[in-house]
Formats: C-alpha cells, structure tokens, sequence
C-alpha cells in the first residue's frame, strides 16, 4: 500500500510539472555570432522559470549540431553525408528513371504550406518580444562608404528603436580593417500549451509527406 502511495505521489509530481512546463511561458533566446571566419547560432531556452535550461547550438567552422541540457552536453553530431546502402541507391535510381510525380509533388506542396502556414500563425500570435540587441562591426575597403554606411546604420538604429523600446544595437565601424560582423541576440517568451496543436499537426503531416516520397 505504501509502495503505491509513493507511486501516485511521484506520478502526480510529474503531472504537475508537465503542465507548469506548458502553461507557464517559456524563455528562448536566438543568438546569431558572425565573427571573423566563425558563424554560430544557438537557441538556448529556460523553462520552470529557470529550473530547466537547454541550449541548441550549430556551428558552421565545425559543421556540427550541439545539444546541451543542464550545462550536459547530451548530443553532439556532425554534418556529414550519409552513405547510401545498395537497396536505398537502387530506389534512387528507380525514381529517376521513371522521373518525378508531379501529382504527389503538388499535393505534398499544398499540405506542406497548409501545416507551415497554421504553425507560424500560432507562432506569431503567442509570441512576445522581450528585447533585441546586437553589436555590428562594419569596415569597407573606403574609409569613406565605410562612414556612408555607418551613418546609415545608425540611422535605421534611431528608427528601430522609436519603434521597439526593447531594440538596442551597438555600431562599431572600422576604418582601417575590412570586416562584417555581428552578434545578434533576440529575447522571446512563449506558452508552449499554445502551440502544442499546431505542432502536432505539423509534425504529422510532415510525415505523412515524408511518408509518400520516400
């Protein structure tokens, strides 16, 4: 009886997270970092006010996807081609031979832009801003359109933030190196039980396409 006890205790402490995790807002944060020869985007993400926090990074000098939960790092991959078995090269070659189904390739269109376009729908509906930020390092090979550039700059700066409050980007320009850079960062809070829905549905017709043209 006890042992039970313990069980529905535990089970209902899962329940209960599970639907704090949805109904309270999520913190994700988009960072995009543009240095030099580097190029990175990470998606880190706090849920549980905090309790729970992850971070998806993918960088392109090292052409891998990183997936970090906790400060653990709990899947690294890299990018690289997949070698095709003799049975799969066999179909590929089929499906060229007999060439492509425009039918199949229409519908697979039509339910791809149905699913797409409800999921971002309920997206933009639910998301909210918190604030954007970033820092620009801009150097031409003229000092002079360098100066162009960077009084440009600052004006769509001036705009940007008159129109979000929550806009705030630093100008660096370089008059004696070459270069363009960027380390841009947006803040967004989402409820996740608004668009549970909405992904599902994508996510299952997103398989049922994948479904019919394999």
């Amino acid at each position: 009886m006890a042992l039970i006890l313990v069980l529905l205790i535990f089970f209902a402490l899962i329940v209960i997270l599970v639907v704090a995790t949805l109904l309270i807002p999520a913190d994700i944060t988009i960072r995009l970092l543009k240095e030099g020869p580097v190029a990175e985007v990470g998606v880190s993400f706090r849920l549980l006010l905090g309790a729970l926090t992850g971070r998806i990074e993918y960088s392109a000098e090292r052409n891998e996807f990183r997936v970090r939960i906790l400060g653990l790092k709990l899947f690294r991959r890299p990018l690289e081609r997949r070698t095709v078995g003799k049975a799969e090269a066999k179909k590929r070659e089929k499906r060229e031979k007999e060439g492509p189904d425009w039918k199949a390739m229409i519908t697979n269109a039509d339910e791809l832009y149905s699913a797409g376009k409800e999921l971002v729908s309920a997206l933009t509906r639910h998301l909210s801003l918190k604030r954007v930020q970033g820092k620009l390092a801009v150097g031409l090979p003229d000092a002079a359109e360098t100066g162009m550039l960077t009084g440009a700059l600052y004006a769509v700066r001036s705009i940007a933030n008159a129109a979000s409050p929550q806009a705030y980007f630093e100008i660096e320009p370089s008059f004696y190196e070459e270069k363009m850079d960027a380390d841009v960062a947006v803040a967004l809070s989402l409820p996740l039980v608004t668009i549970m829905a909405p992904v599902i549905r994508f996510l299952w017709k997103m398989r049922k396409i994948f479904r019919t043209t394999r």
